[in-house]
């Protein structure tokens, strides 16, 4: 089971997150997140994990998703940290490549 709960202030939006990020649970959170995109309205957005027990691949997809628009995320327990530190490195190698990529793909149409 996954509890996601969301509060609103003025600068900032905050859902806090806790049980397992699984399967249909992981992939409901990713279904609220677009859903609740345009409420946001440019403001910053924070995830906690302090509560999360447990994540999946679907989880980790569903905040790798979150990552790439913004979101700052935090964890607390020894297990949601180092999942959450893999996901941010995988995330800035990923970002790494791209820009590699694009530099290439620039040069050779030059």
């Amino acid at each position: 089971m996954l509890r996601i709960t969301i509060t609103d202030f003025p600068d900032e939006q905050r859902w806090y997150l806790e049980g397992r990020l699984i399967g249909p649970w992981a992939a409901e959170f990713s279904s609220l997140w677009r859903g609740k995109r345009r409420q946001r309205d440019g403001r910053k957005c924070i995830v906690e994990l302090n509560n999360v027990t447990f994540i999946d691949g679907t989880g980790e997809a569903a905040l790798a998703e979150i990552i790439s628009q913004g979101a700052e995320l935090i964890a607390g327990g020894v297990y949601t940290k180092q999942r959450l530190g893999d996901l941010l490195n995988e995330s800035k190698r990923h970002r790494k490549k791209k820009r590699k990529e694009c530099d290439t793909a620039n040069r050779h149409s030059s």
